[in-house]
């Protein structure tokens, strides 16, 4: 599972911060003279630079937003409101998907198998109390059952671009893990410990990979963020 180490905590995080936040105040009624936005365009995604530019709208970054959350067993965002540092965080993540698929598309990566997509299905629907509450979620979000399948075929479909990517660089030898026992103080170690130790080298691994894969694809492409408040600092 490449991707977890990164994926995994931009997920946990906006989790974290949708959770801490405060409850939204209720927005004040629209008046006769108001006018109601019905869609705003959030970002903008050329891949490459010179392509066609692909928008991506409030509405489908919070349904994405809100698939990768349940997928990670935060059941809370299937329905509240998605604060802005969520919401930013996520943006991150769904633009980090379109480019690591894209790349997978241009590298003509194998299509997921339709076995492991339904397994995929299944699974992200038994995570609803029932049917109803699953349907009403595909409702609230206005995402048809085929474009969340098609989400969870993308996310697969870059498991395997990031497997199959980083291959043999991910592994770590017994050599570096003895070195970095001894580095601890830990001459003696028993097996436990050198388990949790190649498990932490490999995460420290595999998150500095797919860190750099981004980074490359991310090169390439012209990523405008329309949305002031969803504007990544200067870190990313």
């Amino acid at each position: 599972m490449a991707d977890l180490d990164y994926h995994g905590q931009m997920v946990a995080l906006a989790l974290a911060l949708l959770l801490a936040a405060p409850a939204p105040a209720a927005a004040p009624a629209a008046g006769p003279a108001q006018r109601r936005v019905l869609e705003r365009v959030v970002a903008v995604v050329r891949n490459p630079a010179s392509a066609a530019p692909r928008p991506l709208t409030l509405t489908r970054l919070d349904a994405e937003a809100r698939v990768a959350l349940i997928s990670q067993g935060g059941m809370q965002a299937a329905f509240v409101p998605l604060d802005t540092p969520a919401r930013r965080a996520l943006l991150q993540w769904v633009i980090d998907q379109l480019l690591v698929a894209d790349e997978a598309g241009r590298l003509k990566v194998d299509d997921v198998p339709a076995v492991e997509l339904q397994w995929a299905m299944s699974a992200f629907r038994l995570r609803f109390a029932d049917e109803a509450t699953y349907r009403r979620f595909l409702a609230t979000t206005e995402l048809p059952e085929e474009e969340l399948e098609a989400i969870l075929a993308r996310g697969l479909r870059v498991q395997r671009f990031l497997d199959v990517r980083l291959g043999r660089s991910a592994k770590v030898s017994e050599d570096e893990v003895s070195r970095a026992l001894a580095g601890q103080g830990t001459l003696a170690p028993t097996a436990a410990a050198r388990d949790a130790a190649r498990s932490r080298l490999m995460a420290e691994r595999v998150g500095s990979l797919v860190n750099q894969v981004q980074r490359d694809l991310r090169s390439r492409a012209d990523i405008r963020v329309l949305s002031p408040e969803l504007r990544p600092g200067p870190g990313r």
